[in-house]
């Protein structure tokens, strides 16, 4: 099992942030290194079914899941990772946006357990690539972040 928190802060209000980071979309990959695929299926107005196909450690790995809004702030992913076509992982993701100074902190929670033995060693094998992945990543999503706030809504 790997276990690690992610800590961004993003100079955005949380009702901004918490609304950009819920508009999913296939031109998701478009935000950070490695993202091949995403394929995004709302369910309701608080639950969405996602699958992101993304390169890490060489391979081809497709996470697939729900998020689900659980609060204002709040959501939850609840999902498996498939790898050569066999699901190897789960995952749980908590996500929590709290009001920071000049902008707001995203704060999310992983649990990778792997499904076999051979893929629970893997996993505390790659959990220092897989932290460092999640946070360039989460890195990348708050400059776009911070980008859509300077900006402003589109004109309507």
């Amino acid at each position: 099992m790997v276990r690690f928190r992610i800590d961004q802060p993003v100079r955005a209000p949380p009702e901004f942030v918490v609304r950009w980071w819920l508009d999913y979309s296939s031109e998701d990959v478009r935000l950070t290194d490695g993202l091949v695929d995403r394929t995004v299926t709302p369910l309701d107005p608080d639950r969405t079914r996602l699958s992101t196909t993304a390169e890490f450690g060489g391979r081809v790995r497709t996470t697939t899941g729900t998020v689900t809004r659980t609060g204002p702030r709040t959501w939850h992913m609840s999902g498996h990772v498939i790898s050569s076509g066999v699901t190897v992982s789960t995952l749980q993701t908590g996500y929590t946006v709290l009001p920071d100074g000049r902008g707001s902190r995203v704060i999310a929670d992983f649990e990778f357990v792997g499904r076999t033995w051979s893929w629970r060693l893997a996993l505390a094998v790659s959990g220092y690539a897989l932290r460092r992945r999640q946070r360039a990543s989460f890195q990348d999503y708050a400059a776009a972040i911070e980008r859509a706030f300077r900006v402003g809504p589109p004109a309507t």
